[in-house]
């Protein structure tokens, strides 16, 4: 189906490439290797000759540059896939259609989010862009989630006092997982406090732990929601692990460990980046959990 594969595509570029890209230019701190916009220090967003960026401005400016076209790309796929609901909107469902508008909207204001972050060079902007960036990536996890083959499959009956506390829990989950986002976006641009962003990760962590526990003993009778929930067990673990890395790294007793710098640097911008993609991935699976809950579990009625 061509919504479901323009679905993937727009999340599979939005995390690995913009998120991903837009995650190492933070911890490379080369956000302003590119003043100006829209142009690119006078040249063009369809430049590919890397190695003279490279030459001419540094090699941030490459990193810069790619996570422009990058996003580029996302907004390329969305805008897509959205006109594509409206052209075939007798076959597509409203929903769907509101749905790919809605995450073409957002993506247009990341866009301009991302322009005045560059033209004000204002860090609250940056935090806000970086968020921004988590909240596509949750419409198109539902986008994915409605286009898939398997998404009009019917299940067995679930006791609702059971799907009532669930969707609490992953309710509270949603939102802890964004503040604690903007907790960590807010500390690696050093304007938030170490202290914050480790007291909502426990927290959060916790919060999405006691989800899994919750779909793994007590709704053992629906299969893609119980394997949401040992993808999700999965990712928090890595996440983990990426997070008391970055600390060490970053902040502990390994900080000084490499004695190179130039190696020490990229150590701890690549432990960094990749904690970021961690905090994006466990985002997407408690998304996927969340939505399950809201509707498949749901009588409609009470939607």
């Amino acid at each position: 189906m061509v919504l479901r594969r323009l679905s993937v595509a727009a999340l599979f570029v939005t995390i690995a490439l913009t998120c991903g890209i837009g995650g190492t230019i933070t911890s490379a701190e080369v956000g302003m290797a590119y003043p100006t916009w829209p142009n690119i220090n006078s040249g063009s967003l369809f430049s590919f000759f890397y190695d003279e960026l490279a030459e001419s401005f540094g090699a941030g400016s490459v990193v810069e540059h790619t996570h422009r076209q990058a996003a580029s790309l996302t907004g390329l796929i969305i805008l897509i896939l959205a006109g594509y609901t409206w052209v075939k909107r007798s076959l597509v469902s409203s929903d769907l259609r509101k749905l790919a508008t809605w995450s073409l909207v957002i993506v247009i204001g990341q866009g301009l989010l991302g322009a005045s972050r560059v033209l004000e060079n204002d860090y609250l902007i940056a935090i806000l862009h970086a968020l921004g960036a988590q909240l596509v990536v949750a419409l198109l996890v539902v986008l994915c989630m409605k286009t898939s083959s398997s998404w009009a499959e019917s299940f067995a009956a679930v006791d609702q006092r059971k799907i009532a506390r669930l969707k609490r829990w992953t309710n509270l989950a949603m939102a802890l997982l964004f503040a604690n986002l903007f907790s960590a976006a807010s500390l690696r641009h050093k304007q938030g406090a170490f202290d914050g962003h480790l007291t909502l990760a426990i927290t959060t962590s916790l919060v999405v732990l006691y989800v899994i526990y919750l779909v793994s003993t007590k709704l053992t009778e629906h299969p893609p929601l119980r394997k949401h929930a040992r993808d999700l067990a999965h990712l928090l673990g890595t996440q983990l692990a990426l997070g008391v890395a970055a600390w060490a790294f970053l902040l502990g007793p390994l900080a000084t460990y490499l004695p190179d710098e130039d190696t020490r640097f990229i150590v701890q911008a690549c432990i960094a980046t990749g904690h970021l993609l961690g905090g994006v991935l466990v985002l997407a699976k408690t998304t996927a959990v969340w939505y399950e809950v809201r509707t498949r579990l749901t009588p409609k009625s009470n939607a």
